[in-house]
């Protein structure tokens, strides 16, 4: 009887590997258009917040249990039966379709509160949770690499289980969002080291002193950073800066670029925020001329406009002498985390008589200009008709 030699053996295995690969890759791909789904969806589906919140923490408990006990590395074994080494595979990757979505149904929470302006230092987390989603759903990345490096793939899951914590406290328990920074920084560590390493080796000797240690930077860190780190799901939907008077309709002004010096009367700054669940923070508005503070405000609700809209004004008294320059509305908590920024320039008005000292400027003809280059009016008779006219 014929037996395959075994350079054939090892080629077909080798068609097999590259046919695997081929499918993982492909799968991949499906799994990031399905994110991207997710992230199109993701800021609508707030507005059913209870329902969410309610699969978010049952799939936390499910990833943090499966990882604990079912599919961690300290339970696999090289003898493991079929059955069990299935039901790990099976649950290996319903946790990880679970852990890919999260992180795009963050993506787009996060980027609506961010304030993307290269002078707001709190735009850097949606970047990176982009990029964690990305190699999630890359499964032959994710698998042979991110997992079999541990420091990695804790430093992922606690990125992800600090970003939702953020989120589901202010909608489940209506705690300010600094609050919720605050808890899920003293929370994260301990989390992550309890599903990423043994429970024996964290809660004794080295390892302990790393999670208290770890625990303690992190909540200064976002206690001294708190505003590098958005207030999601708060967010600003519209806003603008209007002068002049009010209409009797106005909620929103339009959007202006610039405006000049002399019409500054009347300044105010009107916002429309957004948070599902109803707002848990007290707005600041803060006036800056070229980043000088100026004045700090807590808006007042305008009537008869739908959503969140707030108004605070400027009193003519607190303009500075030469108000020429950007000025900004930026919209804080009141502890000091970033929710929007306006900005508008101030043009300096050039006055007519300006022009005249500098030579750099003819002065417009005025009515009596006009009258004196007119032809003069017929001479009226004189009563010595015999005068010579010199």
């Amino acid at each position: 009887m014929n037996q395959p030699s075994a350079p054939s053996e090892l080629a077909n295995v080798s068609v097999l590997r590259r046919l695997m690969q081929k499918i993982w890759w492909l799968h991949s791909f499906v799994a990031l258009g399905f994110g991207i789904v997710v992230m199109a969806f993701a800021r609508k589906g707030l507005a059913h917040a209870d329902k969410v919140l309610m699969a978010l923490g049952a799939s936390w408990i499910l990833v943090f249990v499966a990882f604990r006990f079912i599919v961690g590395p300290a339970n696999r074994k090289p003898d493991e039966r079929f059955v069990k080494k299935g039901v790990r595979l099976v649950t290996n990757y319903v946790i990880k379709q679970m852990y890919q979505q999260m992180f795009f149904f963050l993506v787009p929470l996060y980027a609506a509160s961010a304030m993307w302006s290269t002078s707001s230092p709190n735009w850097w987390i949606v970047p990176l949770l982009l990029l964690c989603a990305v190699l999630s759903t890359m499964d032959l990345v994710f698998d042979n690499f991110i997992m079999e490096h541990k420091n990695i793939a804790a430093s992922m899951y606690g990125l992800c289980m600090f970003s939702v914590l953020n989120v589901l406290l202010p909608l489940s328990f209506h705690v300010s969002h600094f609050d919720a920074l605050m808890t899920a920084a003293a929370i994260t560590p301990t989390a992550v080291a309890l599903l990423s390493y043994p429970i024996a080796s964290v809660l004794k000797g080295r390892g302990l002193a790393i999670m208290l240690l770890s625990t303690a930077g992190l909540c200064a860190a976002c206690y001294l950073g708190r505003a590098f780190v958005p207030p999601a799901p708060m967010a600003m939907a519209a806003g603008g800066i209007g002068h002049g008077s009010a209409g009797s309709y106005e909620c929103i002004p339009g959007p202006m670029r610039e405006m000049p010096d002399t019409q500054l009367d009347g300044l105010r700054c009107i916002t429309e925020i957004s948070e599902p669940g109803g707002i848990n923070d007290q707005v600041v508005h803060v006036w800056l001329h070229n980043g000088h503070e100026l004045a700090r405000r807590i808006p007042e609700a305008v009537p008869r406009c739908p959503g969140e809209v707030m108004r605070s004004e400027l009193l003519d008294s607190e303009l500075p002498a030469k108000p020429s320059g950007l000025w900004s509305c930026r919209v804080e908590t009141s502890d000091g985390q970033l929710v929007g920024l306006i900005k508008v320039l101030v043009t300096k008005t050039r006055h007519i008589d300006e022009g005249k000292e500098r030579g750099s400027a003819t002065p417009e003809p005025t009515l009596d200009d006009s009258a004196s280059d007119a032809a003069p009016p017929p001479p009226a008779p004189s009563s010595d008709a015999g005068a010579s006219v010199e």
